[in-house]
């Protein structure tokens, strides 16, 4: 018996250089005052974390940014030195960790401030720590009318460091977000506003951090203003739209391909039924290939699949229900495919292309749900 597990036939590439393209123009957009921060969390949106966080680093990233702690540690484990700011909240019993591990960390409670200090004065250290102004997300956060009597117990602590202030845009994605038209653009400025009134109050107080950050991907694009010293982006560096009103500038790559391989085909007969269920039905004498994907792998089964993919640069449609590690495709009017054929689910082949975006519209979600629920048995292959 092999010691060796061989790599299932299914998929993803991840172009090394698209990730350094995008991140390199994000800068350029940004412009040089201001430093830019790669979200590398949910394993880099399905991408993969260290790879991932490797490739924007060489491109002139100044930080990578995760949820949650241990996603931070896994990037510490191989040997990543850059900094990296965790933006989730850091239970008490992980402090420590954070602060060995020289990670600036989210706080929005003083329970989670307390934990971090004794942590850092056990370990004869100094912390430093992000606070998490609450302008309209209604998620994780100090409400602004709070945040001076917050930041200034915070900043009684010991061996602490209010190294940043920062908030998250709600709506930055959808100028018209809840039907009206400039909703969004409005509850966007207004939420800028109210973390600018945070930063003047504080600043009066006589409590200055170095980073103040709320622009995320489409606030750096379209809200200016927004940028300060530092932009937090996710879904730009993978080369893929904010969203359907905000895309990508054209310059972008997507840097995410998912793939896979056809198993078997079998010429059947009108009227035969296929997959679970039995619910479709050949019209026509038919070739139906097995392609070696499925919901296990986050190609998704229910209430809708993808639809189609591409075989031979041409769409085949999806026929019958998706089962756990197998899915049919009709190749009836693609002659030439055989056994063996590679089959892209996300990406190009010849002249056609299914993008995340497209597979997002067909699903009824965006394309951020899209990459990062690409299963992480899927092995991630770097070019």
């Amino acid at each position: 018996m092999t010691s060796e597990i061989p790599l299932r036939p299914a998929w993803v590439e991840i172009n090394l250089r698209a990730l350094e393209n995008n991140t390199r123009r994000l800068i350029e957009i940004i412009g040089n005052e201001t430093e830019l921060m790669a979200m590398v969390k949910g394993n880099a949106y399905g991408h993969g974390a260290i790879e991932t966080a490797r490739a924007v680093l060489r491109a002139g990233a100044h930080w990578l940014g995760g949820y949650w702690i241990g996603e931070a540690l896994e990037l510490r484990r191989a040997q990543i030195t850059a900094p990296i700011l965790v933006v989730g909240p850091t239970p008490p019993r992980w402090a420590r960790a954070g602060v060995e591990n020289n990670l600036s960390l989210t706080i929005f409670s003083l329970a989670s401030a307390r934990a971090i200090s004794d942590a850092a004065r056990d370990l004869n250290a100094n912390a430093r720590v992000h606070l998490k102004i609450d302008t309209g997300m209604t998620r994780l956060g100090v409400f602004p009318d709070a945040a001076l009597e917050f930041a200034r117990a915070a900043q009684s602590l010991s061996n602490l460091e209010i190294e940043g202030v920062y908030t998250h845009f709600a709506v930055a994605d959808d100028p018209n977000a809840t039907g009206k038209k400039s909703w969004g653009i409005t509850y966007t400025r207004d939420q800028l506003a109210q973390f600018n009134r945070v930063i003047e109050n504080l600043d009066r107080a006589g409590i200055r951090a170095r980073y103040y950050h709320a622009a995320n991907s489409p606030a750096a694009l379209n809200l200016p203003a927004s940028r300060l010293n530092l932009v937090r982006s996710g879904i730009l560096i993978y080369g893929l739209d904010p969203s359907p009103h905000v895309p990508a500038p054209r310059d972008f790559i997507p840097a995410l391909a998912f793939k896979t391989e056809i198993a078997q085909i079998k010429s059947v007969p009108r009227g035969t039924r296929v997959s679970y269920g039995a619910t479709f039905v050949t019209a026509r004498t038919s070739r139906i290939a097995v392609l070696m994907i499925g919901y296990a792998d986050g190609f998704r089964r229910m209430p809708k699949n993808y639809g189609a993919v591409l075989v031979r640069g041409q769409r085949a449609p999806i026929v019958g229900r998706v089962c756990m590690d197998q899915t049919m495709i009709d190749v009836t009017d693609i002659p030439d495919a055989r056994e063996g054929d590679e089959v892209v689910l996300i990406g190009a082949q010849g002249k056609e292309k299914i993008s995340a975006e497209d597979v997002a519209e067909i699903l009824g979600t965006n394309n951020y749900e899209t990459v990062t629920t690409i299963s992480a048995r899927v092995p991630r292959v770097y070019v």
